[in-house]
């Protein structure tokens, strides 16, 4: 599950990490125009994480013919970011209902 989360000009996408424990690594989508520098900036000013490093990919959107009609989602840009400190991550963040509820239902 993504969380969106959307700034005058740099919106982001959160993507889940592998575990919630010691986070070192995160994996987030934004548009293309954004520097390394902003999404640096942005994720100390408003978030407070003491960024390392960030990496970047431009990703093309998915293409696809629905009959003669090319279909295109929008190109994006995947930020790999490295936090000087691990942190962790509460799953009820990615998971909107509570697990214990779930099993009860089964």
């Amino acid at each position: 599950m993504v969380r969106a989360i959307h700034f005058p000009n740099l919106p982001f996408d959160f993507l889940m990490p592998p575990s919630s424990n010691n986070v070192k690594d995160i994996a987030l989508k934004t548009i293309p125009s954004a520097s390394k520098t902003e999404i640096k900036r942005v994720l100390q000013s408003v978030y407070g994480f003491e960024v390392e490093k960030v990496r970047t990919l431009n990703m093309q959107g998915k293409r696809k013919y629905r009959g003669n009609v090319l279909v295109a989602k929008p190109n994006y840009k995947k930020a790999y970011v490295t936090l000087k400190n691990p942190l962790s991550i509460s799953p009820a963040l990615y998971h909107p209902f509570n697990s214990d509820e779930t099993d009860s239902m089964k």
